[in-house]
């Protein structure tokens, strides 16, 4: 991880996790992340299995420009890209594996910026991941977008070995999939190819402030 944001959250999500395999949803004091609280936000399943925001932090919000609670967490990528990434939320909750996002997110001027996105499993009750809380900030060294963003387009994904010490962060071996997104023309004519390393998980689909819900 190589923000500060994400970081935080995570060590923060393994102190409260202990030894169990993920935290509660109660586990979670909003106190405890007040400097990055503006960062975070908490996914829940939807009707349709597609995570959807039920919290969003401020800072978040006005980097879209609009409340995002409520809306659908995939509908923030291009068309192409959604299925994939309500998957990766699925399968966050469902196998209880962290993972990291890397994001190009595009302005109103067609500026890109370079986003970590993490996203972390918690759980209402028992032991059934349910939820998902993650942080979302720029990496360092970028420029201040110029308005808010309109979209983003995903570069990498890769679970976190949550067995791992906190403070080292490995990431876990992807050893069986390189998926390569078909090319498309961006928004400024130019041809893009991406490859996404991703870890394969079995099964498929159909399984402000940051205050508790």
């Amino acid at each position: 991880m190589q923000t500060k944001a994400a970081t935080a959250l995570y060590e923060y999500w393994t102190r409260r996790r202990g030894s169990r395999p993920v935290p509660l949803r109660s586990d979670i004091e909003p106190a405890d992340l007040a400097r990055i609280l503006p960062d975070l936000f908490i996914l829940e399943h939807s009707a349709a299995s597609d995570p959807r925001f039920r919290l969003a932090g401020t800072r978040l919000c006005a980097q879209f420009g609009r409340e995002l609670k409520g809306g659908r967490f995939d509908a923030l990528f291009p068309a192409d890209q959604r299925n994939r990434i309500a998957r990766v939320g699925e399968n966050v909750m469902a196998h209880r594996t962290p993972a990291v996002l890397l994001v190009e997110a595009v302005d109103g001027a067609l500026e890109v910026t370079d986003v970590e996105i993490v996203l972390l499993p918690l759980a209402t009750k028992g032991r059934i991941a349910d939820r998902i809380i993650g942080a979302f900030a720029p990496l360092p060294g970028q420029a201040q977008p110029l308005s808010a963003f309109r979209h983003m387009t995903l570069s990498a994904v890769s679970a976190i070995d949550a067995a791992s010490v906190p403070g080292r962060h490995p990431h876990a071996t992807m050893p069986a999939s390189v998926m390569s997104v078909r090319p498309a023309a961006d928004l400024l004519g130019r041809k893009m190819g991406r490859v996404l390393h991703l870890r394969v998980f079995e099964g498929g689909r159909g399984q402000d402030d940051t205050r508790k819900a």
